[in-house]
């Protein structure tokens, strides 16, 4: 009895690092279910196949028999990737048990048994019903399906030894493992979630002070040429004093959209606080024509506010790194954007 609660153990286990590192890849397109894009539910299905063909090779041993809890990856993938999951796992273990044991009975019983549970998948996704009910129908009938196939093949102390442990372990183990996978799924959720208020200015939708700051950092680290735009919107307390506090975050949010739909494709644009914007851009040539013509692109982009169109204009203060801390060139950027709002505005200047 030790021996099979070992192997239990270790089946478990084996479920639980497939579906964390299943999840942590894919994290950024939980939650996963069944409308989910096809390559998610494809890849989702993938590793539930790997994983019931290795529970199969690490069956369990009850006295003469080996069982296998192959049966909670097939609900898994079929609960949170619909059909079209359940299919790419129930293939993978046709290949799987076609390759290790080759065509027999018992196998031909299984495929019939698997077959089963696919239709009765598409079934199940056109009911109104909780993922985690669904769950519990999935593994309530995959294991009726398999009392119907031993009940009237085995003697009465083979099915109290072998079949009545198969179904505890089961069912005990389903639970332990969706329970799980939704801990795991939430946890990554929130963790998105809180990363990306982390790193996201909520008016503007652009990266924030912070990750603008490490993107700087990074090229600073990386050794490569590159130049920094300390972006300033002119006339903005005028424009807050004179439409309100509305017409200013729609104008910034404006401005924020302008520069990233207008930003050279190895440029990362972000707000650095208040009405200032700063643009990373790695290389350094050409970067006063493409300073011009952002300030020109800001120039003739129009801001309507309630039915109004206003003039809207920014001022650029622009330094190209050379071998220095990123901060310092954020300072003769800074520096050289005061110098184009004392010359009137609405213009660029190089450090």
């Amino acid at each position: 009895m030790e021996t099979g609660i070992n192997s239990f153990l270790i089946n478990i286990s084996l479920i639980f690092l497939f579906m964390s590192l299943t999840l942590y890849v894919m994290r950024t397109v939980l939650p996963i279910q069944p409308t989910s894009p096809l390559f998610v539910r494809f890849w989702f299905g993938v590793s539930n196949g790997l994983t019931a063909i290795l529970l199969t090779i690490n069956s369990i041993e009850l006295g003469d028999a080996r069982i296998d809890l192959r049966l909670i990856p097939i609900a898994l993938s079929a609960t949170f990737a619909g059909p079209f999951g359940a299919i790419v796992t129930l293939s993978l273990i046709f290949i799987g048990r076609t390759t290790l044991h080759g065509m027999s009975a018992p196998f031909i019983d299984s495929l019939l048994l698997l077959l089963v549970f696919f239709l009765f998948s598409l079934v199940m996704t056109r009911l109104p019903i909780r993922q985690g009910r669904g769950y519990a129908i999935y593994i309530g009938s995959g294991a009726l399906l398999v009392l119907i196939q031993v009940r009237g093949s085995v003697n009465e102390t083979i099915f109290i030894n072998v079949f009545v442990p198969y179904f505890l372990m089961l069912s005990f183990g389903a639970w332990l493992c969706y329970w799980a996978a939704k801990k795991i799924e939430t946890h990554l959720w929130m963790f998105l979630l809180h990363t990306h208020r982390a790193t996201i200015d909520e008016l503007t939708g652009l990266p924030n002070r912070y990750r603008t700051l490490e993107q700087m950092n990074d090229l600073e680290m990386s050794g490569k040429p590159w130049t920094l735009l300390v972006i300033d919107v002119d006339h903005f307390k005028q424009l807050n004093d004179t439409y309100g506090h509305l017409a200013g975050d729609a104008a910034l949010r404006h401005i924020g959209q302008t520069l990233e739909r207008h930003r050279p494709p190895s440029g990362f644009v972000g707000r650095y606080g208040g009405e200032e914007f700063l643009l990373v851009i790695e290389g350094g040539e050409g970067m006063t024509k493409v300073a011009e013509g952002i300030v020109q692109t800001v120039r003739h982009t129009t801001f309507e506010f309630q039915g109004e169109i206003i003039p809207m204009t920014i001022s650029i203060g622009a330094a190209i790194a050379g071998h220095e801390p990123s901060m310092v060139v954020f300072e003769r950027a800074d520096e050289a954007l005061y110098e184009a709002k004392r010359n009137g505005r609405n213009q660029v200047k190089f450090a």
